[in-house]
């Protein structure tokens, strides 16, 4: 705390936090504080850091043998562990000291509680996760799932549960903003973030929903075919003899892809030995999403075990989705494949809240669902 400034206790912090989380003007609490803008921005920066989580030193912890966290200089979790529940243990405690408040920020995403926390600005997202019922999805697949997967998720519940336990007096600042703690984590939650990004990837109702309604209008014919036409189909493949023989000089580009139209579509892609510098294969993976800070994926290194492996997984999801072992390396891509689909139900007026199914007609079932504003 520095010396040239008013000192501000633990409660008079955390009234400040909720004040600036609460969106309140930083002349206001200046003026009702008595500090200048310059010692108040003294004392965020200070709070700042003081939130950053000591990574360094041993734990006393419930797991079967020693586990390491070496961080490199990039500081990049890897983590050595003797079999697998202890190493998945460590991945998610390491998750968490780096990325605590995005998981809890993704699995309440995912499960439609973010107005709890953001108010009217998160019951849109939440709408849409209760009403398509992703984490109701995801507890039915919880109970579908191999034994194996099943015991890799609890260890890495166990790891973020035991970082959540240590950092309850330090939080990171985010909850404070928000005033609020995170709830222990669950196997659901990591089964919830990826039905929400399964969801993001593939959802795309209006990809469905829009045409219909054209065709409605439009009737089928050139007109709605040219309507379903992508907007880059000429130059989605292009024909042998298309790339010139020859190197033709280079040009420098800058592009700043930000999610919008121009950064539309994944792709991933390989090179043959006899095509690369290495004389080696190389495979790459080139996955668009929009820019976000934090990013959604975390890189990590995991050995031990059945594993040695080194790549990148998506926060909340315990799982090395583009990497490489000892003797294979792998990429995915967004296909947007088909896993979704939309019907329009025949309804009648003589016969209202039923839809006609095998030619009888059945009641619509209902679910009332509660969003915490």
């Amino acid at each position: 705390m520095s010396s040239k400034r008013k000192a501000i206790n633990s409660a008079q912090t955390k009234d400040l936090l909720c004040r600036l989380g609460a969106g309140e003007r930083i002349e206001t609490l200046c003026r009702e504080t008595g500090l200048s803008r310059e010692e108040l921005l003294e004392w965020w920066q200070d709070e700042s850091r003081s939130r950053i989580p000591n990574l360094a030193g041993e734990r006393k912890v419930k797991v079967a043998a020693n586990v390491e966290i070496e961080r490199d200089r990039w500081s990049i979790p890897h983590i050595y562990a003797e079999n697998d529940d202890d190493l998945f243990f460590g991945f998610g405690f390491a998750m968490a000291q780096d990325r605590l408040f995005q998981l809890d920020y993704l699995r309440r995403k995912a499960s439609g509680r973010l107005a709890e926390i953001l108010g009217q600005d998160g019951v849109a997202n939440d709408l849409i996760a209760r009403t398509v019922g992703l984490r109701r999805i995801a507890s039915r697949e919880w109970g579908k799932l191999p034994e194996e997967t099943s015991l890799l998720l609890r260890a890495f519940s166990r790891g973020v549960n035991r970082w959540i336990e240590e950092s309850m007096s330090n939080l990171p600042i985010e909850f404070d903003l928000l005033d609020y703690e995170p709830e222990p984590w669950t196997p659901v939650d990591c089964l919830s973030i990826e039905s929400e990004f399964r969801w993001y990837l593939t959802g795309r109702l209006h990809v469905i929903a829009i045409p219909e309604l054209v065709k409605d209008i439009v009737g089928e014919g050139p007109l709605y075919e040219s309507f379903l036409l992508g907007e880059f189909d000429e130059e989605s493949i292009l024909p042998p003899g298309s790339y010139p023989t020859k190197r033709t000089g280079s040009e420098a580009t800058v592009s700043l892809a930000g999610g919008g139209e121009e950064s539309a579509g994944s792709n991933n892609w390989g090179v043959a030995g006899d095509r690369s510098t290495s004389s080696k294969p190389l495979v790459a993976s080139d996955p668009h999403i929009a820019i976000e800070a934090v990013s959604c994926w975390y890189e990590a290194h995991l050995s031990g075990g059945s594993f040695n492996v080194a790549g990148m997984s998506y926060v909340g999801m315990p799982a090395i989705l583009f990497g490489r072992n000892e003797r294979v390396g792998w990429s995915i891509t967004n296909n947007i494949c088909s896993q979704r689909d939309l019907y329009r139900e025949k309804t009648s007026d003589d016969n209202p809240g039923f839809f006609l199914f095998d030619g009888n007609w059945e009641p619509a079932s209902s679910r009332e669902e509660t969003i915490q504003v």
